[in-house]
């Protein structure tokens, strides 16, 4: 449930940023302008309020892409692993068309560059999800080291071993004891 004294204070921030777009000749996008509540997990989303600015309402979302990841009203990212998911695995279906026609080594390269990105962009963000979200990242890249690498029998650490590149969930942990 809103508070009216937050529901003033959005209404409040958004009208002086509309009004800061137009006292500076820059046209704002109403349509981009979202709310989303935080809540407990015991609390359910109730009625949704809408603001309104420049006569124009802004509804309440259970979800937001914000800056890149896309978060929920109860700050998870599985939205966002599944947006990353279906991207890679596009990615992947590019590199299984092209497998008899590149070198293994070309085929890494393309991986490397145009794949991998997608699961390791935001993953510091993501990096405490849930266990489930994680399995599903990590059989993403499992399908794409094995479209690289045509390898379909052996385990999951093996073809990280032959393109010289850590599991998802140990990238992670690298990044963030580097980044302190």
């Amino acid at each position: 449930m809103w508070n009216v004294a937050v529901l003033a204070k959005l209404q409040e921030s958004a009208t002086l940023a509309t009004n800061w777009y137009d006292s500076n000749l820059i046209q704002g996008n109403l349509k981009k302008y979202q709310t989303m509540s935080i809540r407990n997990k015991r609390v359910t989303c109730g009625d949704k309020r809408c603001l309104t600015v420049h006569g124009k309402g802004i509804m309440e979302t259970e979800n937001l892409k914000l800056l890149g990841p896309t978060i929920d009203c109860d700050i998870n990212f599985n939205m966002h692993i599944s947006n990353v998911c279906k991207k890679a695995c596009q990615r992947i279906e590019v590199i299984m068309r092209l497998r008899n026609l590149m070198p293994t080594e070309a085929k890494l390269h393309l991986y490397k560059a145009a794949f991998l990105p997608h699961l390791t962009c935001w993953h510091l963000v993501w990096h405490f999800c849930r266990a489930s979200g994680t399995r599903k990242i990590e059989r993403v890249q499992e399908r794409g080291q094995r479209a690289v690498l045509r390898d379909k029998l052996s385990s999951y650490h093996q073809p990280l071993e032959k393109s010289n590149l850590p599991t998802l969930y140990n990238r992670g942990t690298q990044d963030m004891y580097f980044n302190v």
